[in-house]
């Protein structure tokens, strides 16, 4: 990277930004480290840049200690982002605890040593500011933060199953207090910048053009330590109820079992990163700050090489990859593809889909037939917003912005300049037949469609269109606003560009696009299908509610198949199930229990009651009116068959779809199980559990299965091999 000359013509470059470092002083000796790494969207952090990052601390002390710096600003020359936090692949290329200790202790270090500068440090945030940039932040005398959506600061490491390395756990809680440093640190989630101004974790926000200024203005402080109280907790009730809570070990020990509960509850045992994070704080903060950090870096090492983390650091580079249609892809070109969107169909997947599209800036025409199901979309898409609003998300100004970006309408009209079409009408293929063809005649000649479907393929749709190239498939998963999976589907004859272009929309609204073919079910519901019918069997030999659902959830999954079931809709589930049946064959004998319940009234949770009752905000009970319609006279089996029954189920499952070409990877599949369905993500996804349960292994058992339950348990011929995964694993993927 060419060396850029120092603003001032007074001031000194003291080093280059060769390496996206540079460190300039000004006339009045102020000294400013700008992040800036080229060739890159967001800087980060590697052994190479902090190493770096060291040395030029090392050298502003010297300068202090000479006179000639009478203060530091970090900042960032990219746009909308501060330090996007550790280069993943560093962690993910780490093999041992030594090795992982000695990371940990060479970020603490640097960062020390700039806590330690005997001029007054401040950090100008002005965009993405997470995990070790939030260290790095932590370790400055001020954070002053500009007034600007892209600033969000958090520690988000136990989502790759980790912890804090670099003094997270020892800093945040000294400064903000423990009461508002445990959630940051146990759950990984992020605050921006008006709340990180309401918990001291920032001292100022300005507008973005303010912030070389107000940083400057604080470099000029005097150097100050952090502070258990934020600037606006000056209420009396507020610091007695602190103090008595974080100053006395009494208080102290109730603040910890609080948050042991919550990460029991949250984790089902099966996630060791916060635990870690919890014994790093809690031990941390009775010990000297250096010991503190010692023991930090003890806790990470050994976290880091753990099996959870990897398959979670196997997951974030798998999301990655699907985001890229080609190596060269990247986040930011898939933004500029769709513009204008039009939603067929307002219901609440078409509501919820425009109301997505509007609130990541594209302009949006919501088509239905009759003025009603418009006013409904409106207010699902009102009711939404207005969530982001009290979650401080989005404020009114740009509430109001983001709902004039959605039009209605009764007639076809608005079309021709649209750039995609969504269908979202009813499962109906005579209806979608007339709706598909109308919106073609309407539409531009480069128009891409699109259909919401869940169950019928689009080759049975595009019969409809006369060029049925510019036409492809866009599964959402309900709530649209919530999950994070799009499932791209490529009927026979969809073109790379129609197929590309629904790729990056998906991208552009915050989605994980996986292109899968063709099929009935597609990939997603084609595999959950066959999981869910195995626990209904089970329930008709005499198992109950809760042990299936038991079994599952100790397993790892957020819920059990039954209660999942429930959440889906058992009238919507027996519908698929029935429009399904013939993929599967005589191999899997289907349960009628789901058309049974249907019949008796009972719809699942927007019903009140199906396998459970709902009533009020307490925790779903089996219904055992339920169990008396449907469970069968038997026994349940244990704990390890159920759990087998189902997962292999759906591992077998998965295996033919790879096979038929339905789901292009096993990664892809995973990624889409794990997004999907809420496969226990420290698992990795089924088939990284095959190969961490051993292939031959899960062929035995499967073998097993076959012969007491039936040939719906045969392996598939795709599980023949001993490895899905590279031995590398986890690495980062060009495209998925």
């Amino acid at each position: 990277m060419k060396e850029r000359e120092w603003s001032s013509p007074h001031g000194a470059r003291l080093a280059s930004a060769a390496v996206g470092l540079s460190l300039d002083v000004d006339e009045d000796g102020l000294a400013v480290i700008e992040f800036d790494q080229p060739a890159a969207q967001h800087n980060q952090l590697s052994p190479e840049i902090i190493e770096r990052f060291l040395e030029l601390i090392q050298l502003v002390h010297s300068r202090a200690d000479e006179g000639q710096v009478r203060g530091l600003v970090v900042t960032s020359g990219k746009q909308n982002s501060f330090i996007a936090g550790v280069d993943v692949s560093v962690i993910a290329g780490v093999r041992g605890v030594t090795a992982a200790r000695a990371g940990a202790r060479q970020g603490q270090l640097a960062l020390q040593a700039l806590a330690e500068l005997p001029v007054p440090t401040v950090a100008a945030i002005n965009g993405t500011c997470v995990g070790g940039a939030t260290e790095l932040v932590l370790a400055c005398d001020y954070r002053v933060a500009a007034d600007n959506p892209a600033v969000l600061i958090g520690l988000p490491e136990v989502q790759l199953g980790i912890i804090p390395g670099f003094g997270g756990t020892q800093r945040l809680p000294r400064l903000i207090s423990l009461e508002r440093a445990l959630p940051m640190i146990l759950t990984g989630k992020s605050v921006n910048a008006a709340k990180a101004r309401r918990i001291g974790l920032v001292d100022a926000v300005v507008p973005p053009p303010l912030l070389p200024r107000e940083a400057a203005r604080l470099a000029g402080q005097a150097k100050q330590r952090g502070s258990m109280m934020a600037p606006e907790d000056r209420r009396l009730v507020r610091r007695v109820r602190r103090w008595l809570m974080e100053r006395n070990p009494i208080g102290r020990r109730l603040i910890y079992r609080q948050a042991a509960a919550q990460v029991a509850k949250s984790t089902g045992g099966h996630y060791p990163a916060p635990v870690k994070a919890l014994e790093a704080v809690k031990r941390g903060l009775a010990m000297k700050l250096g010991d503190g950090l010692r023991l930090e870096a003890d806790l990470v090492a050994d976290v880091v090489v753990s099996s959870e983390s990897r398959n979670l650091v196997g997951i974030f580079f798998m999301r990655q990859a699907a985001r890229r249609a080609r190596p060269d892809d990247d986040d930011a070109s898939a933004s500029a593809s769709v513009r204008r969107l039009v939603v067929l169909g307002a219901g609440v997947m078409g509501g919820g889909i425009a109301q997505l599209a509007a609130y990541r800036g594209l302009s949006v025409r919501v088509k239905d037939i009759a003025i009603e199901p418009l006013a409904a979309a409106m207010k699902i898409a009102h009711r939404r917003f207005s969530a982001l609003v009290r979650k401080r998300r989005v404020n009114a100004a740009e509430m109001r912005r983001a709902m004039g970006r959605i039009s209605t309408t009764l007639d076809y009209s608005g079309l021709r300049r649209a750039d995609l079409i969504i269908e979202a009408v009813v499962e109906n293929l005579a209806v979608k037949h007339e709706v598909l063809a109308a919106a073609e005649a309407a539409a531009g000649s480069e128009t891409v469609l699109a259909t919401n479907t869940s169950s019928l393929t689009v080759a049975s749709m595009a019969t409809a269109l006369r060029d049925p190239s510019r036409f492809v498939g866009l599964h959402f998963f309900n709530p649209v606003h919530r999950m994070p999976l799009v499932e791209i589907v490529r009927g026979p004859e969809s073109s790379d560009e129609a197929v590309d272009t629904a790729r990056r929309f998906a991208t552009a609204i915050g989605k994980v696009p996986i292109v899968v073919g063709d099929a009935p079910g597609f990939f997603v519901n084609r595999v959950l299908t066959p999981y869910i019918n195995e626990a209904l069997l089970m329930l008709g030999e005499g198992a109950k509610v809760v042990e299936i659902d038991r079994a599952i959830e100790a397993f790892g999954m957020p819920m059990g198949p039954l209660r999942l079931l429930d959440e889906i809709g058992l009238d919507v589930a027996a519908k698929v199930t029935a429009q399904l049946a013939g993929v599967f064959g005589d191999d899997m004998p289907t349960s009628g229990a789901a058309a049974t319940l249907v019949e008796a009234g009972r719809l699942g949770r927007k019903g009140g009651e199906g396998f459970y009752t709902y009533a009020g905000k307490g925790r779903p009970v089996p219904h055992s009116g339920t169990e008396a319609l449907v469970r069968g006279e038997g026994a349940s089996p244990p704990p390890a068959t159920i759990v087998d029954r189902c997962v292999l189920g759906m591992l077998n499952g998965s295996a033919k779809a790879l096979e038929e070409g339905i789901v292009p990877s096993p990664q892809a599949a995973d990624l889409a199980l794990v997004l999907g369905t809420g496969f226990a993500p420290f698992r990795g996804g089924v088939f990284r559990y095959a190969e961490e349960r051993g292939a031959e292994a899960i062929r035995d058992r499967m073998a097993e299965l076959a012969d007491t339950y039936g040939p719906r348990f045969a392996p598939a011929a795709a599980l023949g091999q001993r490895r899905f995964y590279p031995d590398s694993w986890p690495e980062k993927l060009e495209t998925l």
